[in-house]
């Protein structure tokens, strides 16, 4: 009942990427946070960077990444949560990214788009 009165501030990227049909998660080595926005803001290609980790042997503490897409790959977002016991434990911001980036960090999970 309190949750009714409080205020939802989204951006207007943030509504358009979670409306988007599709998304994708991989999970990663835990990285802080602000090094992660900072290496993006610098270099999206930066996540290329970040170890893959299995989730299955690793659920403590990961960074989780998410995909927002269209079916065909015109529009992608890219937004990375630490999790802690698959809780999340802060998000960072979102970038728009191309079909090439998304392709080359999904191969390194061995799955190919």
């Amino acid at each position: 009942m309190f949750g009714l009165f409080k205020k939802n501030i989204r951006s207007e990227e943030a509504k358009r990427a979670e409306s988007l049909p599709l998304t994708k998660k991989v999970q990663f080595e835990p990285v802080p946070l602000k090094q992660v926005e900072t290496a993006m803001d610098d270099d999206l290609r930066s996540a290329l960077d970040y170890a893959p980790v299995n989730y299955y042997a690793t659920k403590e503490k990961y960074l989780l990444c998410i995909f927002y897409y269209k079916e065909d790959y015109s529009e992608i977002y890219l937004r990375f949560e630490y999790r802690v016991d698959d809780l999340p434990r802060g998000k960072t911001k979102l970038w728009k990214v191309d079909k090439d980036l998304m392709r080359d960090i999904l191969r390194k999970f061995g799955q190919n788009i």
